[in-house]
């Protein structure tokens, strides 16, 4: 009669760490898509500070060079490129690129801190 016990005690047992595996390897999803589809930016922002107004420069970089060490990746400057700049009042203007890739913002109260744009058909948002 014990070893029925047994028996009955360690078959109860295998089958809940069966059901328990089973549960396990059945309850995963795969998600293959992400929530937010990340896109690197288009293109690069440095930006420049003096006292009431700051400058932005706006490049390309071109990467064809990036196996040759005696090239590398070069920043082209982005020429009538249109901006929306944003600070934490709101919509301070669109302001567009000049030959240099740049352009000037003048601000007095608060400073800026968001770039919104569009090239080559890629929506780009900086937060600085």
């Amino acid at each position: 009669m014990k070893d029925k016990m047994i028996s009955i005690r360690s078959n109860c047992l295998m089958a809940m760490l069966i059901v328990m595996i089973i549960i396990t390897l059945t309850s995963c999803e795969d998600e293959s898509d992400m929530a937010i589809n990340k896109v690197a930016s288009p293109v690069l922002l440095e930006l420049q500070e003096s006292p009431g107004e700051l400058t932005a420069f706006f490049y390309e970089l071109d990467k064809s060079g990036i196996l040759d060490h005696t090239v590398g990746i070069d920043s082209i400057p982005l020429v009538n490129l249109q901006v929306e700049v944003f600070a934490s009042t709101g919509s301070m203007g669109v302001f567009t690129t000049d030959v240099s890739g740049s352009f000037l913002v003048p601000f007095t109260e608060a400073k800026p801190n968001e770039f919104a744009g569009e090239y080559k058909g890629i929506a780009f948002r900086f937060l600085k």
